[in-house]
């Protein structure tokens, strides 16, 4: 049966009712649960206790896969998704969360066990306290801090044989402890002491690689580990080995669809099977069901032309209208070339923020469930949505921002160095920073001119240079900062 008006409302109901901005943390109220996992299968070493560093801007599921890990119950539905992990058989405990509660482990525990003037090897024998702590955990009922474990940490000799008796505990039992680091970004406040704890633990990630059955995983934002100012030796080998976190065109849809054919609106359930059936695929191996979701065996979680067929009736084929239509692009790869980063990334937070306030937008259509209009309204919510988030981590970002209002990209560096200095905007974040405690844009030294600045945002992805040298942002950060772009999509 043909969809019909009521269909494309009550989907587009379905929608909205999407959680637009949920964040998780490794522990706490905001853990993830079993019902919100996805799995896409480039996400497997991110779960491997055998890949130590996973990289991932803000958005990228960082914490949330750190929390699956963290808990039993969705450890086990991961294991149905990547079986070849055995995550059955892993342990897992936390070595730092950044939020304390039951579990947790926050800058306070680091604060109180390395002193503001210390060396590497008292933030050392803190990190390997993290993992003595964690092993004795799993070794008993008893909730042992790392802080009962410092000075065991700083003595080689007692820490390799303490270390050695729980290896051989979990080979016999058959088990590997995973110990979870996460919301690194948060273990200082100043550039000096985040370079000495993040090197320090880098170290002992490293020295960890002599143990079978004692791993640690890191989950670090990529510009932590791209950090100069670190002199680890065996640094590239780390880097190396570690995935980032990445989010393919396919993968983000196949998110979305499994949203809606998993949405507890009965109404909208029937409706989107109803699109489903129009192009076959709501039968046998194309049935949604939550299993064939999580192994991915359902066509709309990794075939790319089922998914744009699809979107195509949801909404519209292209996101123009008339004889020339297509030149406006498909609504299939228009979301995706608009949400992506300097670095061509694009967040499923970013992505379903934008389908969201598109069901939001304007009177439901009757023939679609969105529009291209819609769309491009949703472009500008995920623009400010994106930037607000940006500046939980950086808090300084939006006084960089805000001067450049108006200022027509792609420009010329010598004009946006100029709008900064006339706003005194270097000034002004450094009086900021010092005044609120917290990290300022410049790691070397405290201070930095325009093109350190400028640096700074390349490397979180929010500007970037043209093959000509012009600076320009992608419209992701460009459209909420009210920077201008001809014919592209005006901020609102």
């Amino acid at each position: 049966m043909k969809p019909q008006a009521e269909d494309h409302h009550s989907i587009r109901r379905a929608i909205a009712a999407i959680p637009g901005d949920v964040s998780n943390d490794a522990v706490g109220n905001n853990v993830a649960n079993s019902d919100d996992i996805y799995a896409p299968e480039s996400h497997s070493a991110a779960l491997d206790p055998n890949t130590p560093i996973v990289l991932g801007h803000r958005g990228t599921g960082k914490s949330f896969w750190a929390s699956v890990l963290g808990q039993a119950k969705t450890r086990s539905a991961a294991a149905i998704a990547y079986p070849r992990l055995n995550l059955r058989d892993v342990e897992v405990q936390f070595g730092y969360t950044g939020i304390g509660g039951e579990g947790g482990i926050t800058s306070e525990a680091i604060d109180a066990a390395v002193p503001p003037d210390a060396g590497i090897d008292d933030a050392k024998a803190f990190w390997w306290a993290t993992i003595l702590s964690a092993a004795a955990r799993t070794a008993s009922d008893s909730s042992f801090k790392p802080k009962e474990f410092v000075e065991t940490g700083r003595n080689w000799e007692a820490r390799e044989d303490l270390l050695a008796q729980h290896e051989r505990r979990l080979l016999a039992a058959g088990k590997t402890l995973l110990v979870v680091y996460d919301a690194l970004d948060t273990v200082a406040r100043t550039w000096p002491r985040r370079h000495l704890l993040t090197e320090a633990l880098l170290e002992v990630v490293w020295a960890m690689r002599a143990f079978r059955s004692i791993r640690p995983k890191l989950f670090l934002r990529p510009d932590q580990i791209e950090d100069d100012a670190l002199r680890f030796v065996e640094l590239s080998k780390l880097k190396n080995g570690a995935l980032r976190l990445e989010w393919s065109s396919t993968d983000l849809y196949g998110l979305f669809f499994s949203r809606l054919a998993m949405t507890t609106d009965r109404e909208a359930r029937m409706a989107f099977d109803k699109l489903l059936a129009c192009l076959d695929l709501r039968s046998g191996d194309d049935a949604a069901t939550r299993d064939a979701i999580l192994t991915r065996r359902w066509s709309l979680v990794r075939d790319a032309k089922d998914q744009e067929r699809l979107m195509a009736l949801v909404a519209g084929p292209f996101m123009g209208q008339g004889t020339y239509a297509y030149k406006k692009g498909s609504t299939y790869k228009w979301p995706i070339t608009h949400l992506a980063d300097a670095f061509a990334e694009v967040t499923p937070r970013s992505f379903l923020g934008m389908m969201i306030a598109a069901a939001k937008h304007g009177a439901a259509p009757e023939d679609r469930v969105i529009t291209a209009e819609g769309i491009r309204h949703g472009l500008r919510a995920a623009s400010k949505t994106r930037v607000d988030q940006l500046h939980h981590e950086f808090p300084w970002i939006k006084g960089v921002l805000a001067p450049l209002a108006g200022l027509l990209l792609p420009q010329d560096e010598d004009k946006v160095f100029e709008v900064w200095g006339r706003a005194k905007t270097i000034d002004r974040l450094l009086a900021e920073a010092e005044e609120r405690r917290y990290l300022p844009p410049f790691p070397d030294g405290g201070r930095g001119g325009p093109r350190e600045l400028f640096e700074a945002l390349e490397r979180i992805g929010v500007m970037s240079r043209r093959q000509d040298d012009r600076i320009d942002m992608p419209d992701l950060f460009r459209v909420a900062a009210r920077l201008l772009k001809k014919g592209s999509i005006a901020p609102a």
